[in-house]
């Protein structure tokens, strides 16, 4: 059984993450846990599972996804339990977080290069992923969901009303997509929080077949961190 771990910097992350494994990968036998990582530092670290892996004589993959809390704790988290993560037999270990609002886009490359600055490789291929400038950046990329929600909101609209097109136009440069997804929402009088229900309403929407290809060849950061993964489940 091949073991991936995934560090993600929220719920945001880990749902996205999890949903799109199950969806592309639903044929290949995959196992999925979801844990909560808290502490660390001076506070001893403390696991709270939030899903089980159900795990059977067809698994083939073995995915745990940690929901770090917070972009600052994505390395820091992943650095701590790199050895134990390569000694219980994971062969790739990566990490998610977003770029916003800590960093500025000119700041990307030397964001990037500190993350995996001093990195371990051995025994598993481990990298840093930065979504740009948000995740969200990927959902409003997924334009077509935005019709399930309202079939007013046709990316025509949505230029006409905010003066930026999701179907035309690459959302990763938008410098705070979360803002502009719940702007886009409200044109349908919805909302978009970060609550558990609202995520995994949004998430259930996406087609995947779209983003994890015709998305991932549009946005770059998304590709980076798609193709990865799919090196992976190869």
């Amino acid at each position: 059984m091949k073991r991936i771990a995934i560090f993600v910097e929220g719920l945001t992350e880990q749902i996205l993450v999890r949903r799109m494994l199950e969806s592309v990968m639903e044929k290949k036998g995959v196992a999925i846990q979801t844990v909560k990582i808290t502490g660390g530092h001076n506070i001893r670290m403390s696991f709270t599972v939030m899903q089980a892996a159900r795990v059977d004589r067809n698994t083939g993959y073995y995915v745990l996804i940690y929901d770090c809390g917070g972009e600052t704790n994505v390395k820091g988290y992943l650095m701590m339990q790199r050895q134990s993560l390569v000694d219980k037999g994971y062969t790739c270990i990566l990490g998610l977080r977003d770029v916003y609002p800590n960093f500025t886009r000119e700041e990307i490359p030397r964001l990037k290069k500190g993350l995996n600055f001093k990195v371990l490789q051995k025994g598993a291929t481990t990298t840093i992923f930065l979504a740009v400038m948000e995740t969200e950046a990927w959902f409003l990329g997924e334009y077509t969901h935005l019709r399930k929600i309202s079939q007013k909101l046709t990316p025509e609209f949505i230029q006409k009303r905010l003066g930026f097109n999701p179907k035309s136009e690459n959302m990763e440069y938008r410098e705070q997509p979360a803002y502009d997804l719940k702007r886009v929402y409200r044109l349908a009088d919805h909302d978009y929080t970060k609550k558990r229900t609202k995520l995994n309403s949004i998430v259930a929407r996406l087609d995947f077949n779209f983003f994890t290809h015709r998305l991932a060849n549009k946005m770059q950061s998304l590709g980076d961190f798609v193709y990865q993964l799919e090196d992976f489940f190869e």
